[in-house]
């Protein structure tokens, strides 16, 4: 983690003190939700879906073989 100062009016400062937020944790919440998701934070979901993926896949292409052969090809 890299160390930044932040300047915040009085009265923010008092909220801050009021509620014990942790303003660390606010301030990045907030940055991250106006940057652009990186290549892998958007690859990341793909990557945890991935093994379902598969198993959706063999199982479909069980049910479009017998498609295929109840129905004839359609080309």
């Amino acid at each position: 983690m890299e160390r930044k100062n932040v300047t915040i009016r009085e009265d923010q400062s008092e909220w801050v003190d009021e509620t014990g937020i942790n303003l660390s944790q606010l301030v990045q919440e907030a940055i991250d939700e106006q940057m652009e998701p990186t290549e892998t934070a958007l690859a990341e979901p793909y990557a945890e879906n991935a093994a379902h993926a598969a198993e959706t896949n063999a199982d479909w292409s069980g049910v479009s073989a017998e498609a295929n052969e109840r129905l004839g090809d359609h080309e």
